[in-house]
């Protein structure tokens, strides 16, 4: 029965990829298994729950404890001015157990804002799709070290307290370059701004911040990577939501 769940759940991550932020990744996959940069990619999940609400009214969204906490979306070996490497090695296959000394915090800062705390679907298909690539590198090369690695990640570059520091904080309207900029002025290094567009009101949303690293895990520029700078529309203003848009049936663990 477990499995039969996974297999449905796995299944709707494919039918609604453009919620999660990852729909360029699924159109601009290559077939090489080689990649340049890892970028780490930091959600906010009051729009993830908005995105995921857009998409219907039954659904339900589960938010951390920490309502303005950033959560954890993936670390993402990619090429330059494209997409992947994906789906890289099928005799490394996702072992929920694998995780079980990490799963609380797991559940808590890289959250399954879409199927809760008591789904693995969000974790099987951040390690089938990137980990596996990623495992190319000694650092990353089994399950714990790669989301051991992204929870280290977020604890040193949190975005909710990168933004603090440069004033931007939850509820506030920014627009792109000037949250591009402060993350670059905290960081020393560039980034990627990833929008979500309310497409009732045209309001535009953070939905991601993306930074990047080399294969020994230090920080470098973004430049290069596909969605370089920011999808968001230079013409709109960008609202970082300092609560869930169309608030509805939403969980807090």
């Amino acid at each position: 029965m477990f499995n039969c769940k996974i297999t449905i759940r796995m299944l709707l991550f494919l039918v609604i990829a453009n919620v999660n932020g990852e729909e360029d990744y699924s159109r601009r996959g290559s077939g090489s298994t080689d990649f340049d940069v890892l970028i780490f990619t930091q959600s906010w999940p009051k729009t993830v729950c908005f995105t995921w609400k857009e998409s219907s009214a039954s659904h339900t969204c589960t938010l951390p404890k920490d309502q303005n906490e950033w959560t954890i979306h993936g670390i993402w070996p990619s090429q330059y001015h494209k997409m992947g490497p994906q789906f890289c090695d099928k005799s490394k296959p996702f072992d929920a157990k694998a995780l079980k000394d990490l799963q609380s915090e797991l559940q808590e800062k890289w959250i399954d804002v879409e199927y809760g705390k008591e789904s693995y679907s969000f974790w099987e298909h951040e390690w089938n799709k990137h980990g596996t690539c990623a495992a190319q590198l000694r650092q990353l090369d089994t399950e714990v070290k790669y989301f051991g690695e992204g929870l280290h990640l977020l604890g040193i570059y949190d975005m909710k307290n990168v933004l603090a520091k440069a004033s931007i904080l939850p509820g506030q309207i920014h627009n792109a370059t000037t949250i591009l900029n402060a993350v670059e002025r905290v960081l020393g290094k560039r980034s990627v701004l990833i929008c979500r567009e309310n497409h009732k009101t045209g309001e535009l949303y953070i939905l991601e911040i993306r930074i990047c690293f080399d294969k020994t895990l230090g920080l470098i520029n973004c430049d290069g990577v596909y969605g370089y700078p920011t999808n968001c529309n230079s013409y709109k203003d960008v609202i970082y939501p300092g609560e869930v848009p169309h608030l509805y049936n939403v969980v807090q663990v």
